[in-house]
């Protein structure tokens, strides 16, 4: 740069504050080199190469999009996934962390055991398919949905089976979901708050009675156990040692013939061993026998 001339005086060219010493750091070696291999992608520190491969199939997904359809680009679609597990397994992002959801106390050891993975395992060469079918095989689970999460966690969600109530059968006991299948890993002591249903197909028959009686809570608070007889009908058992016996058919009329014979006569505190409701048309009731006086 030529010199300056300002009143009548030569003033050299400014030079640059930079000194040729201050050249940037060398690509090999130093702090600003190797904080040059992670990004910041929503507050998470990830290796620059992913953040690049990201970036490449962003562009490569609108490319296929724009240029092909049907089956071309599904085979693309699906050719860059497995490319891009393989580079991402590649780049070393191995399994640090395992977040389950919706998961219940009594129902989480049982969920770790049927996970069949180790964390430091490679994330993206996991088959979640499979973490999916084990996690599901477990009597607990309804369902499951399985993900990474990038850097490094796996999300398991789960829906767990309802605990409609306990069965018992052939001096057995079992826990039983809202479908009347057992959950094996459930110990029915640990539900004495549940219904107790018992006799042979009690199990599938549970849950439309157990919905009636529900919508009676008054009702439904002096029940002891529901029995299934000759797997037609249902004997009400109540705490007292009273038996109500239900039609095999028209369930729901019967018991609203009850709640009248409930709201109207207090029938349930009068002392009957048996309200018989088989019969539409008639309704028997036999007290408690009295022992003989001395």
């Amino acid at each position: 740069m030529p010199a300056v001339v300002r009143g009548g005086r030569r003033q050299a060219a400014p030079v640059s504050k930079a000194s040729p010493r201050q050249a940037a750091p060398r690509a090999h070696g130093g702090r600003k080199a190797e904080a040059g291999k992670f990004a910041l992608i929503g507050g998470v520190a990830m290796p620059s190469e992913l953040t690049a491969w990201l970036g490449f199939l962003g562009a490569a997904g609108l490319m296929a999009v724009v240029l092909l359809t049907g089956g071309r680009a599904e085979a693309l679609r699906t050719g860059l996934v497995n490319f891009t597990d393989a580079r991402i397994a590649s780049i070393g992002i191995n399994l640090q962390n395992v977040r389950l959801q919706g998961v219940s106390d009594v129902a989480r050891d049982d969920i770790r055991k049927a996970m069949r993975f180790q964390r430091g395992q490679p994330l993206a060469l996991m088959d979640l398919n499979k973490v999916k079918a084990d996690v599901e095989s477990v009597g607990w689970v309804k369902s499951a949905v399985v993900r990474r999460q990038l850097p490094d966690q796996l999300i398991i969600s789960v829906v767990e089976r309802p605990r409609l109530a306990v069965w018992q059968y052939q001096n057995k006991t079992y826990v039983i979901d809202d479908t009347g299948k057992v959950i094996p890993e459930a110990r029915s002591g640990n539900f004495l708050d549940l219904p107790l249903v018992v006799g042979e197909q009690a199990n599938a028959a549970s849950g439309d009675i157990l919905r009636l009686m529900q919508a009676r809570p008054e009702l439904m608070s002096r029940v002891w156990a529901l029995v299934r007889v000759d797997t037609r009908r249902w004997d009400i058992r109540l705490k007292n040692n009273t038996i109500i016996k239900l039609p095999a058919l028209d369930q729901d009329e019967a018991l609203n013939r009850l709640d009248g014979l409930i709201s109207q006569q207090r029938i349930l505190d009068q002392g009957l061993a048996v309200i018989d409701l088989t019969d539409p048309n008639a309704l028997v009731v036999k007290p408690f026998e009295t022992a003989p006086a001395a």
